[in-house]
């Protein structure tokens, strides 16, 4: 987009307030991992700096592995307002001991929208350094559970992993917000528990 989309404003918020907004519902420990900031307006997060000064999102999960003191974390862009709680705790529960637990859809893998294990650190590490930037490319080396098509990805009949990369984009975004497009409330799909 040419400016930092994180704070760019969707319906009145940064786009990033609508992820964090909604994360939080789920999640008591977030950090925004970034190499643009060091603290974010009206969010209560602590900030990551990449580990790396290597564009690309494979880059910010390792980051987000290294600085956790969990074994997993869970991995959304900051540039998605439809997520929703329920498909959160959907990904997280689907967990059983993979390394990364990642949903798919017909445009291929949501890697943005994903459970990654600590395990994965030395693998990512070791594709950066060989100058691969996908996380597609480290699949075959670790155990992954891809969890298919399914209504709970859906918020209101938009795509939760849909993202903004356009000003185009935006303007679709505040379109479906004014129809009445949800920002995070539950997924047409059916209630699947809480997450602790």
């Amino acid at each position: 987009m040419g400016r930092d989309k994180a704070t760019v404003l969707l319906d009145g918020k940064p786009l990033i307030a609508h992820v964090f907004d909604v994360a939080k519902r789920v999640f008591t420990d977030i950090m925004v991992v970034s190499s643009l900031h060091t603290a974010v307006d009206g969010i209560k997060a602590r900030v990551v700096k990449d580990i790396l000064p290597l564009p690309g999102s494979l880059t910010g999960i390792v980051s987000a592995l290294i600085a956790s003191d969990t074994d997993y974390v869970f991995v959304l862009g900051g540039d998605m307002p439809f997520i929703t709680a329920e498909a959160m705790r959907y990904v997280v529960e689907a967990a059983a001991g993979e390394d990364i637990i990642i949903p798919q859809t017909e445009g291929g893998l949501e890697p943005m929208h994903a459970l990654y294990r600590r395990s994965c650190i030395s693998p990512m590490l070791a594709a950066l350094g060989r100058g691969h930037m996908k996380i597609t490319g480290l699949l075959a080396l670790l155990q992954v559970k891809v969890l298919p098509p399914d209504p709970v990805f859906f918020n209101r009949g938009v795509s939760v992993f849909m993202n903004i990369n356009t000003e185009e984009d935006l303007r679709r975004a505040e379109r479906l917000i004014r129809r009445g497009g949800d920002r995070g409330d539950a997924g047409s799909g059916p209630r699947r528990g809480a997450c602790d």
